[in-house]
């Protein structure tokens, strides 16, 4: 039986060692879009998966990019038939060696591409996650989508 809660990144995430951070990255970034007049984006399940996925890799392979030749799911189409996430659109935020969630999304925010992806009014969900590489450093990734919808 499903439950009538939807997930949040606080629920999701909250046995995760980096939940807390991923909590205040979501707050941040709809806050910033309510700021602009947008909907606040709702937590994916999906979405979190890919995003974790790509937060991992970054984390392994110590690079931080969108796309990993060297990884088995390279890039976000990869990840996202891998979810089983039918996507209509589909956008991506990374990053390495913020300290906390107020300095990656201020990054973000200063960034022509990534602002863009922030208040895209065409993406609806979102998923977020954080790794750290072996040798200390945190990779963030946000993935943006909106589900492919029939005509």
């Amino acid at each position: 039986m499903e439950s009538s809660a939807p997930a949040t990144p606080a629920t999701a995430a909250a046995a995760g060692r980096y939940g807390a951070t991923v909590s205040r990255i979501f707050d941040l970034i709809n806050a910033e879009r309510r700021h602009q007049g947008l909907p606040a984006l709702v937590f994916n399940g999906q979405l979190d998966q890919m995003a974790n996925i790509q937060a991992r890799n970054m984390a392994r392979f110590q690079k931080m990019a969108h796309v990993i030749p060297e990884a088995s799911l390279p890039t976000m189409g990869d990840r996202a038939r891998h979810v089983g996430y039918p996507f209509g659109r589909l956008a991506e935020n990374v990053a390495l060696g913020y300290p906390d969630a107020e300095t990656v999304v201020h990054g973000w925010m200063t960034s022509k591409g990534h602002r863009a992806n922030i208040l895209n009014p065409d993406v609806v969900e979102t998923g977020i996650a954080i790794a750290r590489s072996s040798s200390g450093g945190l990779y963030y990734c946000q993935v943006f989508g909106r589900r492919l919808t029939s005509l």
